[in-house]
């Protein structure tokens, strides 16, 4: 018996080890960069969400995170009037809305770009799927790939979208700049993605303190009702 549980446990070892690597790539076997995010901190979750609007929100959606959930979540926080400067004349309770149309979209790049309220989770790798790719533009080495649609990170290297954040030839001093904006980004992205997480990681804690204590109580009310049936 003993035998067969190491055999199951050596199993689900080697299982959990497969897709961590597995998850550790894109597609592609390159190594994923680690992504610096914290979806508790409010100053980086609001300047991630500061590089969406001026960049990612030129062609991409987020649809799922109202301009109204923008002020509702602690974790974001913004004012009415800020949210007001920010939305124009969408409606409070619409989810944001890049302003190019897919038709011109489709004409542009080929494709429409995706909504990226869910991104994060829909791919593998996560936000350090979302880090890598915007600092993994680089020169095509094999010289096959236009300049500005090679990406180290993306499944088969070339990429329809163009380099948002001029990782590209930039300059040695814009580096740290550049990184953090991307690591910002990622972390808004991460939020949105599911915001109640850490609301649910807060309940989670009260509920395992709540079974531990209850654990304790009936334990010893075991102990107190066997003590007598033992003396019988």
């Amino acid at each position: 018996m003993k035998l067969k549980q190491l055999l199951i446990a050596v199993g689900t070892l080697a299982a959990v080890s497969f897709s961590q690597s597995a998850i550790a790539s894109e597609g592609n076997g390159a190594a994923l960069k680690h992504a610096e995010i914290d979806v508790t901190d409010q100053a980086q979750i609001r300047r991630g969400l500061t590089v969406f609007t001026d960049v990612c929100m030129g062609c991409h959606s987020a649809t799922y995170i109202t301009y109204k959930g923008l002020m509702d979540y602690p974790e974001i926080g913004l004012t009415r009037e800020e949210v007001d400067e920010l939305r124009g004349d969408h409606a409070i309770t619409e989810g944001i809305r890049t302003e190019l149309s897919p038709e011109d979209a489709a004409s542009s790049y080929g494709k429409v770009p995706p909504d990226l309220s869910l991104i994060v989770a829909a791919r593998r790798g996560g936000a350090n799927y979302i880090y890598s790719l915007l600092t993994g533009f680089e020169n095509d080495p094999d010289g096959k790939i236009p300049e500005g649609n090679y990406n180290k990170y993306f499944p088969g290297h070339r990429i329809a979208m163009p380099d948002p954040l001029a990782w590209l030839d930039h300059e040695p001093e814009d580096t740290a700049q550049l990184e953090k904006d991307a690591h910002d980004v990622s972390a808004f992205l991460a939020f949105i993605g599911d915001p109640h997480q850490n609301e649910r990681r807060v309940i989670g804690c009260w509920v395992m303190g709540f079974l531990l204590l209850l654990t304790l109580v009936l334990w010893r009310l075991k102990v107190e009702v066997w003590k007598d049936v033992k003396k019988h």
